[in-house]
């Protein structure tokens, strides 16, 4: 009887081992698990692919916390080009693909800058967006490179739209600040050096962007 007692503890003890190692394997106690990767969406610079969307984008989920802007206004150019109607209420910004300007505008409705832009002339969609992602470098899908990277919309294809500098390959410019004013991007509003890094301090994650036809 007493050895029929031991194996039987034997027996219990096996049993209670491997029902603990089959729970921690499953459940991933005891066993290192890591938490699944979170992969990082690459930036994407220009884009040669058509906004899809139809009518109006986004307006921002969450109120942006307001920069204190160091650079100057322009109020020569505010003067000599006034904000379009129907644009837009509260501080944002607005660009037009007929005319390829932007207009800085605070909440007050004044405008404190424009000034020009190198976009495309039917993209993105006209519309109401909001800023949803920032690099103050970026690199292009043509490989060239950017600074000052603000977000507002995708691409059919997924590729993101914003505002940034002129793009450069190995410091050569894809274009002069003279040609600002016409459509020469790939669907991304360039800018000239001052004026992209204005839009960097006016426009943190949530802003908003109106685009007019």
């Amino acid at each position: 009887m007493p050895r029929m007692r031991a194996v039987a503890l034997i027996v219990a003890v096996s049993t209670a081992l491997i029902g603990a190692m089959a729970f921690a394997f499953t459940s991933g106690v005891g066993t290192g698990a890591v938490a699944p990767e979170t992969v990082p969406v690459a930036d994407a610079g220009d884009t040669s692919a058509p906004e899809s969307s139809k009518g109006a984008g986004s307006t921002p989920a969450t109120t942006p916390t307001i920069p204190t802007t160091t650079i100057p206004p322009s109020p020569t150019d505010v003067a000599a080009h006034p904000l379009p109607a129907n644009s837009g209420e509260g501080r944002r910004m607005v660009f037009s693909l007929s005319s390829q300007r932007i207009w800085w505008v605070e909440s007050d409705g004044s405008v404190v800058r424009t000034g020009l832009g190198s976009g495309q002339h039917d993209r993105p969609v006209p519309g109401t967006y909001a800023v949803f992602s920032r690099s103050e470098y970026a690199t292009g899908i043509d490989g060239s490179r950017m600074e000052k990277f603000v977000r507002f919309t995708r691409g059919s294809s997924g590729w993101a739209i914003g505002f940034h500098s002129i793009p450069a390959f190995a410091d050569v410019p894809v274009q002069t600040e003279a040609e600002l004013g016409q459509p020469l991007s790939h669907g991304c509003i360039r800018q000239g050096g001052a004026d992209a890094d204005f839009t960097w301090q006016f426009a943190p994650v949530g802003s908003t962007v109106v685009v007019l036809a």
